[in-house]
């Protein structure tokens, strides 16, 4: 069975442009357009999944205009199944776009707000007609109605619900039969329980889950397969995500752990625009396979398709480039929509490290690899002709491609190149400094349990499973859960070292026990941590 995986469509209404919308906007529907009927002509795949954040912007004209283009689609004999998701009901940005951006300012949290709700918005251009002599009243975004989660799912039901042979009402998801012997969950993951996640981490209501598992035994009992989209990765597909996105935006792992124990063996997924190929193993020792699906309108722009043998726990999954739409014409510099993304987002990126104050603008945009030479050298075992390779490389840059690593997956700078030497030299450099000194602890805390290096390597290269085009048993976890480091440093032992050297002047001023008893036991607790390192939270 072959199907394409989309997802983070984005779409955004051609009636949403009004005079001055920028060019990078207006080409955005062409794109959508174009990744939908490209995944309907994939040889073989008569089924298209696409797990959630179909609009942009949550509004009506959106969602309308994308309905009437699937069912154009839909009339070539491809079925087309979707789930909805946070952009598709984002009640804070329901607007018009005008001369660039706006950004709405809510009186109350809107995470608290259910939709649109005009009395508590307040909008704020963020720029306006270059020439600046329009007046404010012209420059004001048209507010836009949005939908409901109970709205959509009536709009969209020709798109999943009519086919389904079991729904959940209440959970806005569904289960569709793809073929004779593979069955595949759509899930809504709306729901949050306040009781128990605090309100803030996306999840499924206990109708919902009592569903999935009424659903997998009867699977079971009949001898079907049955896989699972949703929109929320079960587990991050980085760890310097889950640091960044923080709960509000990202699952809890108790998610991951009841769906696994429930059952669930392989999940596709979307939300972070990451092309990822993860597992987690639950407390029972229960395995799941999430396939994260990188968005088609941002960097990487991609799709999935995925075929699975009957009878077999092995799938083929492999990304597909979106090509750019006929009559859009890219700069010159940009050869295709993976070129113009990336460019874009480094010349954003860029121009906001240039806003910085004096002097972190021109430390992070003018630094060199050579700069940070010494203090790694010798930790990462450089050779004369690796320093020389990488030392004039800015470090901005070098942070940049590890940004495009994360996003696309599948990293080059593997453990023979100076670029992986470097970086894991400096975190592991890191991590010694870090480990040994007193505020330890709550360090780690704020990297949630992960090591410099744990968060670091991921970014470099994919050593596992590759995360773009992959042949691989999805009930057959091929990677340690934490690999160990590459290189090791003493740095930290060093300089709590001759913080107690220092500090014995002190001890006739100050209490011995502070002056050189804290900084000693801090060493004395990093030595102890090199035999029993703290995990992170386990996924």
């Amino acid at each position: 069975m072959k199907f394409v995986v989309m997802s983070d469509i984005h779409y955004i209404s051609r009636r949403m442009m009004l005079e001055g919308t920028p060019d990078n906007i207006r080409m955005q529907p062409d794109v959508s357009e174009q990744a939908l009927k490209q995944a309907c002509e994939t040889d073989g795949a008569d089924v298209i999944l696409i797990t959630g954040d179909l609009v942009d912007r949550g509004d009506r004209p959106s969602h309308e205009d994308l309905i009437v283009f699937l069912r154009q689609l839909k009339q070539t004999g491809k079925r087309i199944y979707v789930t909805t998701a946070t952009h598709d009901f984002n009640h804070h940005k329901a607007y018009r776009r005008k001369y660039g951006d706006t950004q709405a300012v809510f009186k109350e949290s809107p995470w608290d707000l259910p939709f649109f709700d005009r009395e508590n918005a307040v909008y704020k251009e963020l720029t306006a007609d270059a020439s600046g002599d329009m007046t404010e009243e012209a420059c004001a975004p048209v507010l836009e109605e949005v939908c409901t989660p109970e709205e959509l799912w009536d709009m969209y039901r020709e798109f999943g619900r009519d086919d389904a042979f079991s729904v959940c009402e209440s959970a806005f998801s569904y289960c569709v039969a793809l073929d004779d012997n593979l069955w595949c969950l759509m899930l809504n993951d709306n729901f949050r329980n306040e009781e128990c996640m605090h309100n803030v981490s996306v999840t499924y209501s206990p109708a919902c889950l009592r569903w999935i598992r009424s659903l997998v035994k009867r699977a079971q009992q009949e001898g079907k397969t049955l896989i699972a989209c949703t929109h929320h990765p079960l587990l991050p597909p980085s760890p310097a995500y889950k640091i960044g996105a923080g709960d509000r935006d990202m699952r809890r792992a108790e998610v991951g752990h009841m769906l696994a124990d429930i059952g669930i063996k392989l999940v596709f997924s979307g939300h972070t625009h990451f092309a990822d190929i993860g597992f987690m193993q639950s407390r029972r020792g229960n395995l799941l396979c999430d396939i994260t699906t990188p968005s088609v309108r941002f960097y990487p722009p991609r799709y999935r398709v995925a075929e699975l043998t009957p009878g077999s726990t092995v799938i083929d999954c492999r990304c597909v480039e979106v090509a750019v739409p006929e009559g859009t014409a890219l700069p010159e510099e940009d050869r295709d929509l993976t070129a113009y993304y990336r460019r874009a987002m480094y010349e954003e990126y860029a121009a906001k490290m240039k806003k910085l104050p004096f002097p972190a603008n021109r430390i992070i945009t003018g630094m060199r690899a050579g700069h940070l030479l010494p203090l790694v050298k010798r930790a990462a075992g450089l050779t004369p002709e690796e320093c020389g390779a990488i030392r004039e490389k800015k470090i901005f840059d070098l942070i940049m491609n590890l940004v495009f690593n994360m996003l696309g997956g599948d990293g080059p700078y593997t453990p023979d190149t100076p670029e992986y030497k470097f970086f894991m030299g400096l975190a592991a450099v890191g991590d010694s400094v870090v480990g040994a000194q007193p505020f330890y602890d709550l360090y780690r805390k704020k990297l949630k349990g992960y090591t410099l290096t744990q968060i670091i390597e991921p970014l470099l290269c994919n050593r596992f499973t590759p995360d773009n085009d992959a042949r691989f048993d999805y009930t057959q976890a091929p990677e340690p859960l934490y690999p160990d480091a590459a290189f090791t440093s003493r740095a930290g032992e060093i300089v709590m070292a001759l913080v107690c050297l220092a500090a014995i002047p002190l001890a006739k001023t100050l209490p011995a026990a502070v002056s050189v008893g804290l900084p000693a036991a801090t060493l004395l607790h990093r030595i102890k941590s090199r035999k029993n390192p703290p995990q992170p939270e386990r996924y």
